[in-house]
């Protein structure tokens, strides 16, 4: 957990910076089913989350609900990304409507089938989506 925690503090210009790719190559990540947001809590401390991810035109989307990494990404849009032990930076921009939650909705189903159903189960309210983008 150490080096995760340097790579955050270092990607926010408090210390040397691990070594990292740029941005993913989404296309070639397509069929990874979870991959690692870390952010930084409200306090300071690294948070690491494992989630699902689905692509749309070749872009990467997320979706939370009301969750304590998403509020971290409200308050710094820039965040460290793992993907099969590879580190990364990104940027994360909330999209609404209710056609990206059903774009979102109906390629996570394809990409994680009867799990996907399970959590609309327990859906009480409309997820956030996050469109993730190179950091400017």
């Amino acid at each position: 957990m150490r080096w995760r925690t340097l790579f955050v503090i270092g990607w926010l210009g408090l210390a040397p910076l691990a070594a990292t790719a740029d941005y993913p190559d989404w296309a070639a990540l397509a069929e990874v089913e979870v991959i690692e947001v870390v952010s930084v809590d409200a306090d300071g401390d690294v948070r690491t989350t494992p989630v699902w991810f689905v692509l749309l035109d070749g872009e990467p989307y997320l979706r939370t609900s009301g969750s304590s990494w998403l509020e971290n990404l409200r308050r710094e849009p820039n965040f460290g990304l793992v993907i099969e032990e590879q580190e990364y930076t990104a940027r994360a921009e909330e999209v609404s409507g209710e056609e990206i939650v059903a774009r979102v909705d109906a390629a996570s189903g394809e990409k994680y089938g009867w799990q996907e159903c399970f959590i609309h189960v327990f859906r009480t309210r409309t997820p956030d989506i996050l469109k993730l983008s190179p950091v400017p």
